[in-house]
């Protein structure tokens, strides 16, 4: 897991490693520990990551706006992802909050996965966990994935296949949808620029994988870094941009 620095630099944050999730102000930094299994948090200027959940399989770590909680997705005995909440301190035990993967919380506290409901509609969720008010369904399809927030907590940028390629697209908590890409190429894994000025995605035109950018409205997409010709297992990926 590498991480790029405006200056130019690429340094390797950690061995074995994906799923990146940038706490609060990018003081550390939440992974998916490949080696160890679980999750491992690294914390600025420390060289030895901090073992965070050490349930195997344990994926996409997010924190609470005020970095005191963990959110994260573990598959149950019957394989179904549940989206589990513990504190970081350690002070009390996971609990369960849904039936979802992919949750990522926002800057507004509500947190947002892709799941299903027991009647079987799938899609997008939104839900204040701190409330007792029932989830928000805000789309309709299970293969909406790839969440994150932008920096105002109005919109979730998302990736979709429901027209036969992966896309980018928008939603707004309010509802209503755009879609940013449009490409015969894959694009997917959308990261909100911390300022709100333009997003970063992953795709494969040009047949190499590569982090391209865009403008808040998907406007002048263009390479930012070559990634290599294969992106293993790349739905499943996560890009993380540090305030």
């Amino acid at each position: 897991m590498y991480a790029l620095f405006v200056d130019g630099r690429m340094v390797r944050m950690a061995a074995g490693a994906d799923q990146p999730s940038w706490m609060g102000t990018g003081g550390a930094l939440g992974y998916r520990n490949l080696t160890a299994g679980g999750l491992s948090l690294l914390w600025a200027g420390e060289v030895t990551p901090r073992r965070l959940i050490a349930t195997a399989g344990a994926s996409w770590p997010t924190f609470s706006p005020d970095g005191t909680r963990v959110a994260y997705a573990v598959q149950d005995a019957g394989g179904t992802w549940q989206i589990h909440i513990a504190p970081l301190d350690g002070s009390a035990e996971p609990t369960r909050h849904a039936q979802g993967r992919n949750p990522t919380w926002g800057p507004n506290g509500w947190l947002a996965w892709t799941g299903c409901e027991a009647g079987g509609a799938c899609g997008i969720f939104l839900d204040n966990p701190d409330d007792d008010q029932q989830p928000m369904r805000l789309s309709a399809g299970i293969n909406d994935i790839g969440l994150n927030w932008s920096p105002d907590g109005g919109n979730l940028a998302y990736m979709s296949n429901h027209t036969g390629n992966w896309e980018v697209y928008l939603v707004s908590t309010a509802g209503g949808f755009v879609q940013l890409t449009n490409d015969p190429a894959h694009d997917g894994l959308p990261v909100w620029a911390p300022d709100g000025s333009g997003l970063a995605f992953v795709s494969n035109r040009d047949g190499l994988w590569a982090i391209y950018l865009m403008g808040p409205n998907g406007e002048n997409p263009h390479k930012a870094i070559i990634l290599g010709p294969s992106l293993p297992d790349w739905t499943s990926q996560r890009l993380s941009w540090a305030p």
